[in-house]
C-alpha cells in the first residue's frame, strides 16, 4: 500500500472516530467543526498558529496532540501540490482559555526527535484604523456612511476633541465581524480610489492590542482598576497608521540623519492621541514631554523634544518601569517635536513587544504575520553633534539654552 492510500486511509478513521469533517480546499485541510456545534464560531481570541511542522506531520497525529488541552472546533493545516504540509497550522479552540493553554503547554513541544514546534496566539486583527475624517461627524454618521461602502461593521469607536467636546479628533477604529471582513473593508477603502464626503480617507490596519491572559483580567477586574477609566475602548492604532509633520523616524535617509530641510507636511498628528489613548486604557503613568530650541549651523531655529514613560506595566511588561527618556531629530517647531516624540515612544513599545514575542518563542515561525517595523538607530542630536561639516568650512557658532523647558 503506497503512502498515499495509507493516509487516505488514516484520514477516513480520524473522521470516524471524531465525527469531524474533513475537507481540502484552496490550499488548506480543514478539520472540522464539531458535528454537535450549535451557534455562531468561537469569539477570537480562541485560534493559535503552530509552526515548524515536519513535513511529513498530518492530522491523524496533529489531531490527538491538541486535543489533550481542550476541545478543537477547527484546525486548518497548509498543504502544498506535492501533499506536503507547509510547515504550519492554525487550530481554533471552543474557548480562550483552551487556546490559552495550548500556548503555554505545548510551545516548544518535541513531535519528533529533536523536532520542536511552535505554538502562539494567532493574529486575528478585526479592526481598522480610518483617518481624514471631518471633525464634524458624529458615531452615527460615521458609521451610516461607511456602511454604504463596506460589510460586516460591529462597531465604530470615535473619539471626542479634547478641548472641544462637539467635535471628533478626526479619526476613527471601526470593527468588524471577522479579520477577513476587515480585509475586504480596507480593500474597498483604496485611498485615492474611494472618496467619503468629499475627501479622501487613510485606511490602514489598527494594532492588535497586547495580550491579555484571563487569569491577569480577572485580578483587573476585581481591584475595579478600569473603573475611572473615562474611556471604556481606547483602541490601539497602527504606528504608522498617522503621518506626522516630521519624517517617519523609520524613514531616515543617511544624508538627512541629523536634521530636516525638508518643508513640514500638512498631515493629521496622530501619534500623541495614540499614545495617549494607550496609557489610559492600560492604566499607565501619562508621557513626559520635554523641548529645547536651538540654533543650528544654517542659522535656523530649530526644536529637539524627548519623552519618558515614567511607568508601564501589564499587560505589555509583568514588572512595570520607565520607558525613556527618547530624543527626537530636530524639527521645525515645538508642535513638530512634540508629534516625533510620541512616534518614537509608539515604536519603541511596538519593538519591545516584538522582541518580548521572540523570546518566548524557541526558533522563528513561518512568515504569517505581517512584518513588524525595523529598529529606530539611536538618534541623539545633541547640540555639539552640529559639529558635523566638511573639512573645508570653518566651524559655526552654535547658541544652546542650557535649560529643558517641561510641557
Amino acid at each position: 500500500m503506497d503512502k498515499k492510500n495509507d493516509m487516505t486511509y488514516k484520514l477516513l478513521d480520524l473522521m470516524q472516530k471524531t465525527g469531524y469533517s474533513i475537507v481540502q480546499h484552496n490550499g488548506q485541510r480543514k478539520f472540522g467543526p464539531p458535528p454537535d456545534w450549535v451557534g455562531p464560531a468561537p469569539q477570537k481570541g480562541c485560534e493559535v498558529f503552530v509552526g515548524k511542522l515536519p513535513r511529513e506531520i498530518f492530522e491523524d497525529e496533529l489531531v490527538p496532540i491538541f486535543s489533550k488541552v481542550g476541545k478543537i472546533y477547527e484546525m486548518r493545516l497548509m498543504m502544498d501540490f506535492s501533499g506536503s504540509n507547509r510547515g504550519y497550522a492554525f487550530v481554533t479552540y471552543t474557548n480562550r482559555m483552551d487556546a490559552y493553554r495550548a500556548v503555554k503547554e505545548l510551545n516548544g513541544y518535541e513531535i519528533r526527535a529533536g523536532r520542536h514546534i511552535g505554538v502562539v496566539k494567532s493574529v486575528d486583527n478585526c479592526r481598522l484604523f480610518v483617518g481624514g475624517i471631518p471633525k464634524t461627524k458624529t458615531k452615527e454618521e460615521v458609521l451610516e456612511e461607511l456602511s454604504k461602502r463596506v460589510t460586516g461593521i460591529v462597531d465604530v469607536i470615535l473619539y471626542k476633541n479634547c478641548f472641544d467636546r462637539r467635535l471628533n479628533r478626526g479619526f476613527a477604529f471601526v470593527e468588524f465581524t471577522s479579520h477577513r471582513a476587515a480585509a475586504m473593508a480596507r480593500r474597498a477603502l483604496v485611498p485615492g480610489c474611494v472618496k467619503i464626503w468629499d475627501q479622501e480617507v487613510m485606511v490602514d490596519w489598527a494594532e492588535p492590542e497586547p495580550d491579555i491572559d484571563d487569569e491577569q483580567m480577572k485580578k483587573h477586574l476585581e481591584k475595579k482598576e478600569y473603573a475611572n477609566s473615562p474611556n471604556k475602548d481606547e483602541g490601539i492604532g497602527s504606528v504608522g497608521a498617522g503621518d506626522s509633520s516630521c519624517d517617519s523616524p523609520i524613514d531616515v535617509k543617511p544624508c538627512n540623519f541629523m536634521y530636516n530641510t525638508s518643508p513640514p507636511k500638512e498631515t493629521f498628528p496622530l501619534a500623541p492621541a495614540k499614545l495617549d489613548a494607550m496609557c489610559k486604557r492600560y492604566l499607565w503613568a501619562p508621557p513626559r514631554y520635554e523641548y529645547q530650541k536651538y540654533v543650528d549651523p544654517t542659522g535656523a531655529e530649530v526644536w529637539v523634544g524627548r519623552v519618558e514613560l515614567p511607568h508601564v506595566g501589564s499587560p505589555l511588561l509583568n514588572v512595570p518601569r520607565s520607558i525613556g527618556p527618547l530624543t527626537t531629530r530636530s524639527c521645525f517647531s515645538v508642535q513638530q517635536a512634540h508629534v516625533e516624540a510620541a512616534e518614537n515612544a509608539l515604536h519603541h513599545i511596538k519593538m519591545l513587544r516584538a522582541d518580548l514575542i521572540q523570546r518566548s518563542t524557541p526558533a522563528p515561525v513561518p512568515p504569517v504575520y505581517p512584518s513588524l517595523l525595523q529598529p529606530v538607530p539611536n538618534c541623539v542630536p545633541l547640540p555639539y553633534e552640529y559639529l558635523y561639516r566638511p573639512v573645508s568650512q570653518p566651524a559655526m557658532p552654535v547658541t544652546v539654552p542650557a535649560i529643558w523647558r517641561t510641557v
